[in-house]
């Protein structure tokens, strides 16, 4: 009851300091953003104790007690380190605009999805929470793609609303789920690359995937959507390279197949993108959102 009572103070009190933090991101050299994010991302390791044991729980379920001969803990800090970064650089886009994104992330193997734009043809781009996956999106748009992205509300109305304004400034619309599959449906048809992250548990809505030999509640979202417009899926990573910079590649693109029944192509198409999501987060470990219960929702008993 208590806690209720004060929640919209404390939701004030973050607006606050999100408006705070994201003015010195803007104003600082980008390297020092990307630095002061690290840094917070180091305390948070520290003091989230919660999360912190969730992601050395989920590291060791995947690879064991140990990561290329480093324990799981270790790679658990540089997870957080990397959000951390990531959501400081997100805080600073705008300062970059288009042209200076462009110089920090160079795009690799996008020709598909460039000529899928030329053609005004929709697509569904799928990311993780993968490195910078912010900026991932932001670059391609910066690239000249007609981007927007599918998202869930946020508890917190007023955080939601100065991201998407961030989001609004790189030239990237919100377009939120909770009103069914039409505004989505609408976007693709509209010739909108819509930028979906489906990589985590999707309780009971989803079908059960492997990921890391284990099921795992995957989100239908992005197959159902490429199967009802025919449209294609692009699925990009954006890995970081020293220097605060950054390479986004398309590693993979998918077909719906118009003769398979729905239910069956959905889960092929599922299937796929999980795998690919695995690859990336086996070659570079720290990438991924380890924080998250990915396998929290068991599979149905019959």
């Amino acid at each position: 009851m208590g806690h209720s009572r004060f929640r919209p103070l404390r939701q004030q009190i973050e607006v606050v300091a999100l408006h705070s933090i994201g003015l010195m991101a803007r104003v600082l050299p980008f390297r020092w953003t990307s630095a002061i994010g690290a840094a917070l991302g180091r305390v948070a390791f520290g003091v989230m104790g919660r999360r912190r044991r969730i992601a050395i729980e989920n590291i060791t379920a995947a690879f064991g007690p140990e990561v290329q001969g480093k324990p799981a803990r270790d790679l658990a800090r540089k997870t957080f380190v990397q959000i951390g970064r990531s959501f400081m650089e997100f805080l600073a886009l705008p300062s970059l605009g288009p042209k200076g994104i462009l110089r920090r992330v160079e795009l690799i193997g996008y020709e598909p999805a460039l000529e899928w734009a030329r053609q005004g043809k929709g697509a569904v781009m799928i990311t993780a929470h993968y490195g910078n996956w912010e900026l991932c999106g932001a670059a391609l748009r910066a690239a000249g793609c007609p981007v927007r992205y599918l998202l869930p509300p946020q508890s917190n109305k007023g955080s939601d609303e100065y991201f998407d304004r961030i989001r609004g400034r790189l030239g990237i619309e919100a377009v939120k789920i909770g009103f069914g599959m039409r505004g989505a449906l609408k976007a693709l048809r509209q010739g909108a690359f819509l930028g979906m992250l489906p990589d985590q548990d999707a309780r009971r809505v989803g079908i059960h995937v492997p990921f890391f030999g284990r099921p795992a509640s995957t989100h239908t979202g992005p197959a159902r959507l490429a199967y009802r417009t025919g449209c294609p899926i692009g699925i990009g990573l954006i890995e970081r390279e020293p220097g605060a910079r950054f390479r986004s590649r398309l590693v993979a693109t998918l077909l719906p197949d118009p003769a398979s029944d729905e239910p069956r192509e959905v889960e092929r198409l599922t299937r796929a993108i999980s795998e690919t999501i695995e690859a990336a987060v086996r070659r570079r470990p720290d990438h991924w959102y380890w924080l998250h219960r990915r396998w929290k929702t068991p599979p149905p008993t019959s």
